[in-house]
Formats: structure tokens, sequence, C-alpha cells
């Protein structure tokens, strides 16, 4: 019998959801359209595809919560509106799965493609009938990470990131470790924002990055135009009240650094 199901299984979260669950001696499937996708051992995988709905029922089978993972910012029609429409049409009401789906704080303010359409999943996720809870975060560690890593091979000799961004990121692990909580309990709707516990210029934390890991760079900002920066410059995705994670930035990138090591 498989207990937990994880769609997006293979991505960043969803591969620390697996991890994290077999930990715990929990049953877990993954459902990819990989032919042989790198999964941990012990979790049991199902070839199948949200957008075309193929596989889903046999991996649905027997299951008491699916951890809604699967997203594709550039694809978002496809695999996050088809394919979730899909996956719900496929739970079997006769189970009383509870869907568990991570959506993004900020959803319901501002209109970037991305985040609409995130709003447009909850709201056929909550006209659906199956019952499920609703987890809003914020941007993860590596989202601004993998941010400072373009800006630094971009602009090799003189560095300009975007001005007036700001952050309240939260470690991806804790994400996780949360969301495996809910899928335990009953179903509880719209859940309060998932924060970290600060509040970061993006400078700050470029420059941060910086002094953790020795590296030495001319660079300044720059009001640099963009629609994401623009999101970020709105102040959208801060939530003071919610900052319930507890991993700093400062340990993201001492923990990054001691991996490179």
């Amino acid at each position: 019998m498989n207990n937990i199901l994880i769609t997006g299984g293979t991505g960043l979260l969803g591969s620390e959801i697996v991890r994290q669950l077999l930990a715990q001696g929990k049953r877990v499937a993954i459902l990819s359209s990989q032919i042989k996708p790198k999964v941990a051992s012990g979790a049991r995988v199902f070839h199948g595809s949200l957008v075309s709905g193929e596989g889903l029922a046999d991996a649905l089978k027997d299951t008491t919560a699916v951890i809604h993972c699967a997203s594709n910012p550039r694809g978002f029609q496809d695999t996050d509106i088809t394919g979730t429409k899909n996956l719900l049409e496929a739970i079997d009401p006769k189970q009383a799965t509870h869907l568990v789906y991570i959506s993004i704080a900020g959803v319901g303010k501002t209109a970037y493609p991305y985040y609409a359409a995130k709003e447009r999943v909850e709201e056929i996720i909550q006209e659906s009938g199956v019952p499920y809870t609703i987890l809003r975060t914020t941007q993860f560690y590596q989202f601004v990470y993998n941010l400072i890593n373009v800006a630094l091979v971009d602009g090799y000799n003189d560095v300009v990131i975007p001005e007036g961004m700001r952050f309240q990121p939260v470690d991806l692990s804790e994400v996780a470790a949360k969301l495996i909580s809910v899928a335990s309990d009953a179903p509880a709707q719209l859940l309060p924002e998932f924060a970290g516990p600060e509040i970061m210029t993006y400078e700050n934390m470029f420059a941060r990055y910086l002094e953790v890991f020795n590296i030495t760079r001319n660079w300044k900002t720059g009001p640099i135009e963009n629609p994401r920066f623009d999101l970020f410059r709105s102040g959208v995705n801060i939530f003071p009240a919610n900052a319930h994670g507890k991993i700093t930035w400062q340990d993201f990138l001492q923990k990054k650094k001691a991996r490179l090591i």
C-alpha cells in the first residue's frame, strides 16, 4: 500500500519531502514522466503524466494523502492548471484522499502570470470537493541563491543587481517538514502563510553571500526593469506576522559552503 503520493517528487522540494518521509519510515510513491528518474532508495515510482493523465489511477491507488508539488513557471497552463484538474479527477472520492497543495505567499495580490495561475489552481482545488489543505510559502533560499549565482556569472567583472527587492525566504527543509505534518492532519483548507525568519533586501543578501564565500567583486545596484523584479519590489512576498521558519540566510549559506568544501 502506498500511503503518500508526491507529485513533482524529483524536484527540489519534492525530493526533500521524499527524503524526510522515508526517514520516518513512511511508504512513499512518486509520479514521474521521466523514464529513469533519480529517486531515493525506498520510494516507489509510477511512470505517468499529470498533463495527459497517464498513470494517475495506478499511482493514486490506496493513497491516504497526495502532496502536490508539481509546477512549471514556464508551462503553468499545462503542468499547474491542466495537471491539477487531471489529478483531482483521478482521485477516488470513496478513498477520502487528503490533497495537500503548496502555493505561493502573495497569491491574490498581484496579476503576475505565474501567481495568477497558482491562484487559479487553488480555486480549482477548492471547487473540486476533494478534501484539501493549501499552504502558501515565501520563496526558498535556493531561489535567491540562484539569482545571485546568475548575476555573478553574467556580470563577471562589474556586477549590477536590481535595486529595491525584498525577500522573506524560507528553508525548503522546513517547508517539507510542514507539508508532511499537514498531510498527516485533517484537511484544513487554506492555512496561514509560512514565511522565513528574516526580511532582507536583495542587496544585503548579496553582500552576505560574497562575505560567506570569500568572494571579492565590484558590484552596485541599478533600476533594472523586469516584471519578476518588480514583483519582489512590490512587497507582496513579505509577511512579518508569519515568520514561522527558524533557519536564517546565514545558516543556509554556511551549510552550502560546508558542502562545497
